[in-house]
């Protein structure tokens, strides 16, 4: 098996309280409309522009957890984890605060909350991250808690 490559960040060198912040992403029509069709979400807040038109949004809207993938994806984009992380174990106290729109430009802004390492595998450690995903007007749309295990430096200490 060959090594992973490694340009993201050991446990180890996580400090509670960092900001990270990602590169922007503007969400175009045809990405909602892969979505829906991806995951069979054809609700016509999505799909339908003439209905949308008159709601209170004025204009179709992004689907919630496609707001929540691109944060992800955004968050992957900084290599953070690149080669060091192993697993996504859970996003919770997720909020879809306001609309993704066709044309807005979004990034992500998360903050290490805690880090602690793995009970049942020592040689991994846990980051739990509070995220928020941040259109170009400086509107937070999305905010959420994200954790996920991260690789150990080679020969760390057992203690944290």
């Amino acid at each position: 098996m060959s090594e992973p490559l490694i340009q993201g960040k050991w446990y180890e060198d996580f400090v509670v309280g960092e900001e990270l912040i990602s590169a922007g992403r503007t969400v175009g029509e045809g990405a909602i409309d892969q979505f829906a069709g991806l995951t069979g979400d054809f609700s016509q807040v999505h799909t339908d522009a003439q209905m949308m038109r008159e709601s209170e949004f004025g204009e179709r809207i992004a689907h919630g957890l496609f707001s929540l993938s691109i944060m992800q994806g955004l968050m992957w984009r900084t290599n953070y984890t690149q080669g060091t992380g192993v697993a996504t174990i859970g996003w919770d106290k997720l909020k879809f605060v306001a609309p993704v729109k066709i044309g807005d430009t979004v990034r992500a802004r998360w903050t290490i909350k805690e880090k602690r390492l793995s009970k049942s595998r020592p040689h991994l450690g846990i980051i739990v991250e509070e995220c928020r995903l941040v259109n170009q007007r400086g509107e937070t749309v999305l905010t959420g808690e994200h954790a996920t295990m991260v690789r150990r430096k080679p020969g760390a200490s057992s203690k944290a």
